[in-house]
């Protein structure tokens, strides 16, 4: 493929709205990157306390029906 030639002299803009453009997209990547770790290990933290609740009401519930049964 043939390079163009450059007539006008801005040819330097194009390539640096290029590189400019890639960057941008890489930092955005990054940061949509970046708030979904923060989002997933709330969501992990939340999931950990309820079945923790989960866990007690199971044990308490155990522990009443063995009373119960006594």
């Amino acid at each position: 493929m043939p390079k163009t030639m450059c007539t006008n002299g801005n040819c330097a803009d194009k390539k640096s709205g290029v590189v400019k453009g890639i960057l941008g997209g890489l930092a955005a990547g990054v940061a949509v990157s970046a708030v979904g770790v923060v989002m997933m290990n709330n969501s992990k933290k939340t999931l950990q306390k309820k079945a923790g609740k989960v866990a007690d009401a199971m044990e308490d519930l155990f522990d009443s029906a063995k009373d119960m049964f006594q």
